[in-house]
């Protein structure tokens, strides 16, 4: 019986989708080396994990928890993992929920950070293709902590602090009597090999890097700064779709639609404003870690304070001719499978934004 278990609990954004996909593409090679990926899918471990999240944790982490848990009890080998960032998320009843039923195990949290000047862009980005409708610049000035606590209550500032404030993340799981060691990894920079935060990992964890294989191994499909605009405008006119009929719909339609024109699409920069704001996230992290004396896999130099970032002082607007872009390319694809003649497109960007909404509700059944 293994007397080990590994929680990889995020961060989001940190190329979680991305090691998930690797260890379930590993099966054969971790179980080698004694490993087993618990509840073999990510469906799985994301179900029982949502499923503990509630404002009313069960007591003891619920009927699918509790599996993955007994799971991890009756592995031979060295160690039941699991992988899925919505862990980082507990604190309170809901992490005792998580943890308590681990208790006599030795318990390794693994937590994988992002440089702030990325993962604000890409949280952003999570941001739309969940309802959000906030732009760019707008969102920037709301994550920002407010004076005063105003703002606080906005939608945009409670999802990045969730899943971004990586310092009391870090506080409450190592504190927490179940968990025997934090291990912290940083995410490689751009130009790093692909394979170097898998690397990273293995390193953390004991697996064995040099057996395994990434060939298959799938990241997540990124969008251009005019996608993402064009989704939150979107979303302005989905707002009564049920979460889960919309996410079903936002996935095919981001791989297929929108993910394609992401290399005709810029990116969405920092101001200097926001600049200042990564700085200092990533200061406060580099500092936690040096106190705290976790384990720590990869680079300080992954988390930047430069002293000048050459930030523009204003936030750039997505182009609006690429924002119509993304609106045309949904709004005919959704023409071709209702059998639409293209000719009876609207013009115009808002037009077309609505209009593809209204295509999108017919093709996938919605009322409304």
């Amino acid at each position: 019986m293994a007397d080990r278990v590994v929680l990889h609990i995020g961060t989001m954004k940190s190329g979680t989708s991305f090691v998930q996909s690797a260890l379930m593409g590993n099966e054969s090679a971790l179980a080698d080396a004694g490993y087993v990926y618990l509840g073999k899918s990510f469906a799985k471990q994301s179900r029982a994990v949502r499923s503990g999240l509630g404002k009313a944790p069960k007591p003891r982490g619920g009927r699918m928890w509790s599996a993955l848990v007994q799971e991890a009890r009756d592995h031979p080998g060295e160690a039941g993992v699991i992988s899925m960032e919505f862990l980082s998320f507990a604190r309170g009843a809901q992490l005792d929920a998580f943890l308590e039923p681990l208790a006599g195990l030795h318990v390794q949290v693994v937590l994988t950070v992002r440089d702030q000047f990325r993962a604000i862009p890409a949280q952003w980005q999570t941001f739309v293709r969940n309802f959000g409708t906030d732009d760019w610049e707008s969102y920037l000035r709301l994550i920002e902590t407010p004076r005063l606590g105003r703002g606080r209550d906005s939608r945009a500032f409670i999802t990045f602090h969730r899943a971004q404030d990586i310092v009391p993340m870090m506080a409450r799981w190592s504190e927490h009597p179940v968990v025997s060691r934090l291990d912290v990894v940083t995410v490689p920079p751009v130009e790093a090999p692909r394979d170097e935060l898998w690397r990273r990992f293995c390193t953390a964890v004991g697996l064995p890097f040099e057996a395994t294989r990434l060939e298959d191994t799938r990241d997540n499909t990124s969008l251009g700064y005019a996608s993402c605009d064009y989704l939150r405008r979107l979303n302005v006119h989905l707002a009564d779709v049920a979460p889960r009929l919309y996410r079903r719909a936002v996935r095919p339609l981001t791989r297929d639609v929108l993910g394609p024109l992401r290399s005709e699409q810029g990116r969405p920069e920092l101001d200097k404003r926001a600049s200042s704001y990564a700085r200092g996230l990533n200061e406060k992290v580099r500092v936690a870690v040096t106190k705290a004396g976790h384990g720590f896999v990869g680079s300080l130099d992954d988390l930047p304070v430069p002293s000048e970032t050459h930030a523009p002082s204003v936030v750039a607007k997505a182009p609006t001719d690429q924002v119509l872009r993304a609106a045309t390319a949904t709004w005919d694809h959704c023409a071709q499978l209702l059998g639409i003649d293209p000719a009876s497109r609207p013009v115009g960007l808002d037009p077309v934004v609505a209009d593809s909404a209204r295509l999108l509700r017919r093709v996938h059944g919605w009322n409304g």
